[in-house]
């Protein structure tokens, strides 16, 4: 029997245990933690063609996915989850859209961390994301 199965759910980063979120169709979110590919599906079904507006605050967003940053978009305190550089998240689109990627706009982090998430986007919100030091 897994943790999940037995609801002895494994303690996360965020010095809590795993919490998976119930309802997807809120706008804000506070110490629950989802697959963001879960999310998305929610809104496409909902006529959404991406997630727009929702704040997340102390959550875990697990992959295997890609995150496209779109405008208004913000992280605060936010742990992007390398266990590397984390140049390794960053995936820059060598054409003019970004197609398979999670398109996100007007949403906030905060203290939220990612997991086994790659991240694209302008030039502008990838840089910053560069910028940010990981631990060796």
């Amino acid at each position: 029997m897994t943790d999940a199965q037995s609801g002895a759910y494994p303690m996360l980063g965020l010095g809590r245990r795993f919490n998976p979120a119930r309802d997807l169709s809120r706008t804000a979110f506070r110490d629950e933690d989802m697959a963001l590919y879960d999310l998305f599906v929610h809104h496409m079904r909902a006529g959404r063609a991406m997630i727009e507006g929702i704040t997340f605050t102390g959550c875990r967003i697990e992959g295997p996915a890609v995150m496209l940053i779109l405008d208004g978009t913000t992280f605060d305190a936010t742990n992007f989850g390398g266990n590397g550089p984390v140049a390794d998240l960053v995936l820059r689109s060598v054409g003019t859209r970004a197609i398979g990627a999670i398109p996100m706009r007007n949403c906030t982090f905060v203290g939220c961390e990612f997991f086994m998430l790659g991240f694209t986007g302008g030039s502008v919100i990838l840089d910053q994301i560069l910028a940010i030091s990981t631990p060796e």
